[in-house]
């Protein structure tokens, strides 16, 4: 029995019991002892238990707990508004007068350039236009008649051309005029074809060298007074305008120089074949 087992049955016992006398006073003794037995037990365990091993302590949490840092990123540096562009003037619109004023430069230049732009030889081809012009001085048309049998009226290879494919009508005419103050000359033919396309195949052979011609009333024999027995060397000038095909020849009859490479009896035919 242990000491505190002992020391509780004591206790309870010792209501009933009567007040201890003198011959108890060892027992006082030997009570006391056991107290502190058993105050010194108590104080063994307590000591034992404590240094039992028990779970690990968690250790209380820091109250200061570090704060992530916080990044402040840094503040946008203000965007500057572009400058405004400069307001552009207004335009005055020209007044009616200077557009009218400039269209009418403006079709002067183009017609001057397109009349520019043309040939100014008699080689024309099928879609050319002929420009309407005035006669030369003192023009005169002296005889004239009309054929509708062009390769009967014709000689070399352009007679062989008619027989291919004949004209339509052909009017002849012998004319005469002044050039550069001389008496000229003129030997017109106006040949009408049934197409462009046939008037341009007949220009061609036409306007070659050494391939005949259209004849002049001359070479027929239909003359008038004070005209020459043959025409003499001559400038030669045709134009085609469709189907048409406008021949000239012009060359002095004065009895002085006449040759095909002249420029003014050149121009002079091209002028009455434009007519």
């Amino acid at each position: 029995m242990s000491p505190f087992e002992r020391d509780t049955r004591k206790h309870v016992d010792s209501p009933g019991d009567a007040p201890r006398d003198a011959s108890t006073a060892s027992g006082s003794s030997s009570d006391a002892e056991d107290s502190a037995a058993h105050i010194a037990e108590l104080v063994r365990r307590t000591a034992e238990r404590d240094a039992r091993p028990g779970p690990p302590s968690v250790a209380a949490a820091d109250a200061t707990v570090e704060q992530p840092a916080i990044t402040v990123p840094p503040l946008a540096q203000p965007v500057e508004a572009p400058a405004t562009p400069p307001a552009r003037p207004k335009m005055r619109l020209p007044s009616p007068w200077v557009l009218v004023a400039g269209g009418a430069v403006a079709a002067v230049l183009i017609a001057s350039g397109f009349a520019l732009s043309r040939p100014a030889s008699s080689q024309s081809g099928p879609t050319s236009l002929a420009l309407r012009t005035s006669a030369p001085p003192a023009y005169v048309v002296r005889v004239t008649d009309v054929i509708t049998d062009c390769a009967s009226h014709s000689r070399g290879q352009t007679k062989n051309s008619f027989e291919t494919q004949n004209c339509v009508n052909a009017t002849r005419s012998l004319a005469t005029g002044r050039v550069s103050g001389r008496p000229v000359l003129f030997v017109v033919s106006r040949i009408r074809m049934a197409s462009a396309e046939s008037a341009a195949s007949i220009k061609q052979v036409l306007d070659a060298n050494g391939t005949g011609n259209l004849n002049d009333l001359l070479l027929e024999g239909k003359t008038f007074p004070g005209a020459p027995a043959a025409m003499p060397d001559s400038g030669y000038a045709s134009v085609q305008m469709g189907a048409v095909i406008r021949v000239a020849e012009a060359g002095f009859v004065d009895g002085g120089p006449s040759s095909s490479a002249n420029p003014s009896l050149r121009a002079a035919a091209a002028q009455i074949a434009n007519r």
